[in-house]
């Protein structure tokens, strides 16, 4: 799906592509139609348990946590993660994400993220995520 993006128009295949090759999720699903906008990329993207867990065990003993300890870190971890994909997409682009699940059946974390123009700003991507994660499992 073609997407604009300030004064680009962008495929959302290479964001997906990009997303893929540089990061630890995986896309599941493009939401890109789900925003009811074309000014906004958005991905259902998951990733696997095993990868957080290198990531809280430079932090924490989690052998040692409750599994509500693990789900609460689990879950702000991703959110992290998903939130330092900025770095990947242009330099006036935003995101937002938000890790809303986690899929015990695969072992990992669901995250919704949306990518738009600067120029949309923050409130509105917020809403866009908000009414994106209405749409998902």
């Amino acid at each position: 799906m073609y997407i604009v993006l300030g004064n680009k128009i962008v495929d959302s295949e290479e964001i997906k592509a990009i997303i893929q090759d540089n990061s630890d999720f995986r896309v599941d699903r493009d939401m890109s139609k789900g925003t009811k906008r074309e000014d906004v990329v958005a991905y259902q993207l998951s990733i696997d348990i095993e990868v957080l867990n290198k990531y809280l065990m430079e932090d924490y003993d989690i052998n040692s946590m409750t599994q509500e300890e693990l789900f609460d870190e689990y879950m702000t971890t991703a959110d992290e993660a998903a939130m330092e994909l900025e770095e990947l997409m242009d330099e006036d682009t935003i995101v937002n994400a938000r890790a809303y699940k986690w899929d015990n059946s695969a072992n990992t974390i669901k995250v919704i993220i949306a990518i738009a123009h600067e120029e949309l700003g923050e409130l509105k991507i917020s809403d866009i995520t908000k009414r994106i994660l209405s749409q998902v499992d």
